[in-house]
């Protein structure tokens, strides 16, 4: 069996993309189903068995760990953690969160982890005020 030799520089002009059976064809190749043009290339059978399989792919379900988002009904602190002082900023969580420990706790930690590395003494200064809610509501139990 003889083959004709072709410039191959021409099968890899495409700009975008893998290079497929009837692009070759097109340009007088033969290309094997179990064939790879290159490396990072696939032939057409592959191609599109991939791309089917992305349009097919139903949409992800939610993992069963975790919950939906909710909002929450506390108002917006509108800069509020940053103005007030430890003491202020206790006193107005308690007032909005209706002494929900739990909540209070939760939105300084929310504070503290995304600010730890950034602003490390707004990290502080919400530890602080932790320590001063779980005081308060301690006492008035």
């Amino acid at each position: 069996m003889a083959f004709k030799l072709k410039n191959f520089t021409e099968l890899y002009k495409r700009p975008t993309g893998p290079v497929t059976k009837d692009y070759a064809k097109s340009l007088g190749f033969h290309i094997a189903d179990d064939m790879t043009l290159h490396t990072g290339q696939v032939d057409d059978y592959e191609y599109e068995k991939k791309q089917d399989a992305k349009i097919k792919k139903p949409l992800k379900k939610k993992s069963k760990k975790m919950g939906d988002f909710k909002h929450s009904d506390a108002p917006d602190a509108k800069g509020k953690f940053k103005s007030l002082s430890a003491s202020g900023l206790a006193s107005w969580l308690i007032k909005t969160r209706r002494g929900n420990l739990k909540r209070i706790i939760g939105s300084l930690n929310q504070q503290v982890v995304f600010n730890r590395g950034k602003n490390p003494s707004y990290a502080r200064k919400m530890k602080t005020t932790m320590n001063i809610v779980r005081k308060r509501l301690k006492k008035e139990k």
